[in-house]
């Protein structure tokens, strides 16, 4: 024991950070774990969307939509969403699932939809990018 506390103070700098880390990590699995959507990979999502009782969700800007999105995807911006909340009451049900670029807004996204009542939420962990890196198709306008 007297070796580790020895080891600990001489090497101070090097607990710290350890010790930093270990406690970055803690909090990164609770807030895992008190997620209440799930993350979805690219081949999830290709296999839910399209379905009856499916809601699929851009939240991208516009202008990233128009450019390319997963076909049959309805858009509504990020920064829309909260006003936009009551077009969704009839899809409450439903399984909605929603993607961005890279995963951050459309977990922001989740977020705010399970915040307002809606149980059955997910989003393509990595977006768009993890979707085209699959090869999956995309759809232009």
């Amino acid at each position: 024991m007297q070796v580790f506390i020895n080891f600990l103070i001489q090497h101070w700098a090097l607990s710290l950070a350890a010790l930093v880390l270990t406690i970055m990590l803690l909090a990164n699995e609770m807030t895992r774990g008190l997620q209440k959507f799930r993350d979805l990979s690219a081949a999830e999502l290709a296999r839910m969307i399209g379905r009856e009782n499916v809601l699929l969700l851009d939240v991208r800007e516009t202008d990233e939509f128009r450019g390319e999105h997963i076909k049959g995807a309805r858009h509504m911006a990020l920064g829309t969403l909260a006003a936009k909340l009551g077009e969704l009451e009839s899809h409450k049900a439903d399984q909605i699932l929603l993607y961005c670029r890279s995963g951050n807004r459309s977990a922001s996204a989740a977020s705010m939809l399970v915040k307002a009542g809606f149980p059955n939420v997910g989003h393509l962990a990595g977006g768009i990018i993890a979707w085209k890196a699959e090869s999956y198709p995309v759809a232009r306008k």
